[in-house]
């Protein structure tokens, strides 16, 4: 396997814009971009180094200059009625760099059981203090990456790996997801709580498969989206809010058009 160094990552994001005191939402799958030489930690360091992120000095971290790093830490135990402790119970699915960051002692987390972002930098506790019912109701904490202007950098990952894709399609109320509400056990600063919060599930009936390469292509006509290759994959990034308003649009014309497997006569 062919190798990646931190200096390859630094010049990478570089190259694509990311500057310090930048807010960033990252999606991973790392294994695409080579063996890490130095281990995972190094794309944190690159990230910190090119976000102004001292993470040797945790009271600079919300300096004006300090940027902000989050990343989702999506588990559905919850749903299978496993309590949830932001502190400990660890991500599912969301890749080797998502857990890492969720580990890291400067690392704040929200309260969301089963859709939850962990966060490091300027606006960590800002962003992880929001508790709304679903992860992406308004003054939620996706909510509130967007009015901060955050950007997405994926690290690997693949179009289809952006989790704002659901802040859409709830403001859009698609046909193919319904509201159901999920109650447990959920650890707060005042110990064990019952609470109940919702998410906008699939209809499995259905079974929607998305694909959202289609967006990613109006992007990149409109220079929305910017990539560079790395080893085996991608380091793509791009503005949160772009993206968000151009699924926005998409779902506007028709609720069905990232649905690759549409029923007949939806």
């Amino acid at each position: 396997m062919q190798a990646v160094t931190l200096n390859q990552i630094i010049n990478i994001l570089d190259e694509l814009g990311v500057r310090s005191g930048d807010g960033v939402l990252v999606h991973s799958a790392i294994q695409y971009l080579g063996q890490p030489q130095g281990g995972a930690s190094i794309y944190l360091n690159a990230l910190c180094e090119n976000l102004g992120i001292n993470l040797d000095k945790t009271d600079s971290l919300e300096s004006p200059n300090s940027g902000t790093l989050a990343v989702p830490t999506f588990n559905f135990g919850f749903a299978r009625g496993e309590p949830y402790d932001p502190q400990s119970t660890p991500s599912q699915g969301m890749g080797v760099f998502s857990e890492m960051v969720r580990q890291h002692p400067a690392a704040r987390r929200t309260s969301h059981p089963m859709q939850s972002l962990a966060v490091i930098g300027k606006y960590a506790d800002d962003i992880t203090g929001r508790d709304t019912a679903s992860a992406f109701d308004p003054t939620s904490a996706f909510d509130r990456m967007l009015e901060l202007g955050f950007k997405i950098l994926l690290l690997g990952a693949d179009v289809n790996a952006i989790s704002a894709l659901h802040y859409s399609e709830q403001r859009a109320a698609v046909p193919y997801r319904y509201w159901k509400d999920f109650s447990g056990q959920v650890k707060t600063s005042e110990g064990w709580q019952l609470r109940t919060y919702r998410m906008f599930v699939r209809d499995m009936s259905i079974d929607p498969r998305l694909d959202l390469h289609g967006v990613k292509e109006v992007m990149e006509k409109r220079g929305q989206w910017h990539s560079l290759p790395l080893n085996y994959g991608y380091v793509s990034f791009c503005s949160m809010r772009d993206f968000v308003a151009t699924v926005d649009d998409f779902l506007y014309k028709d609720p069905w058009s990232l649905v690759i497997n549409r029923p007949n006569n939806p």
